[in-house]
């Protein structure tokens, strides 16, 4: 049987506030294979982000493991978790670059260290090519659309050719149109390259789109069914009252 490329099983973790526990994720498991791209639907607030941070190791665990290929992230020493990160992961964050680099620069910042300036431009212009930003190279975050910054942040995520990529929320505060081109490239990349996408979502259309797709709701994850007494477009999330 195949090894998930990432594979979470009985994730819990919880925060306090004051002298009250959060429970954010509540015995969470979740698998995501080479080739597959994985959604996760959740409302602002529902855990969606610490999920992630979770998947990637940037977060501790209060019960569960994590693993990446069968390897425990847990385990790995802070020198072994940051060369995950930078050779098989890559991670999309909702935010841009803190200063006033050009898009090649961010794009190709995280190889500069290994590759050199030459050879991470390189790398950086083909990946601004692929998501079809090329165009946007030599112009700054700031005055780049919310579309053409999910397109510039995946950019920035495969310039390293991961295995896996995480992406945070990519399609938030985006019309219909540009939601579709974010998917469609996502999925485009997947079939391509046997990359893996687990990516959250802040809108059920986006979410179906998907090859597997869950909802984050009380720190659980639900997998919706279809409703075929209530219309081709309908899906039930088992354990509560909520459909879409």
């Amino acid at each position: 049987m195949e090894v998930a490329l990432l594979s979470l099983q009985g994730v819990s973790k919880s925060y306090w506030r004051g002298p009250h526990e959060l429970m954010v994720l509540a015995d969470l498991s979740l698998e995501v294979h080479a080739g597959e791209l994985v959604a996760v639907w959740g409302r602002r607030g529902a855990g969606k982000t610490t999920l992630l941070r979770i998947a990637a190791g940037l977060e501790t665990l209060d019960a569960g493991v994590v693993r990446f290929e069968g390897e425990d992230l847990a385990m790995l020493s802070e020198r072994a978790h940051a060369r995950l990160m930078r050779e098989r992961v890559g991670w999309v964050g909702r935010g841009g670059p803190r200063s006033e680099l050009t898009m090649i620069d961010y794009v190709a910042l995280p190889l500069l260290i290994e590759h050199g300036r030459r050879r991470a431009h390189a790398r950086a212009s083909e990946a601004l090519r692929r998501v079809g930003m090329s165009d946007c190279a030599g112009q700054r975050w700031g005055g780049l659309s919310d579309g053409e910054r999910a397109l510039v942040g995946i950019a920035h995520g495969i310039v390293r050719r991961p295995r896996l990529m995480l992406i945070d929320d990519p399609t938030a505060n985006l019309g219909v149109i540009e939601r579709e081109e974010v998917v469609q490239l996502l999925r485009a990349l997947v079939e391509e390259t046997s990359l893996a996408v687990l990516m959250t979502v802040p809108d059920m259309p986006t979410a179906m789109r998907s090859q597997q797709l869950t909802a984050l709701s009380g720190g659980r994850l639900l997998v919706p069914t279809p409703a075929p007494d209530r219309g081709g477009n309908v899906i039930d999330f088992p354990g509560t009252e909520r459909s879409a």
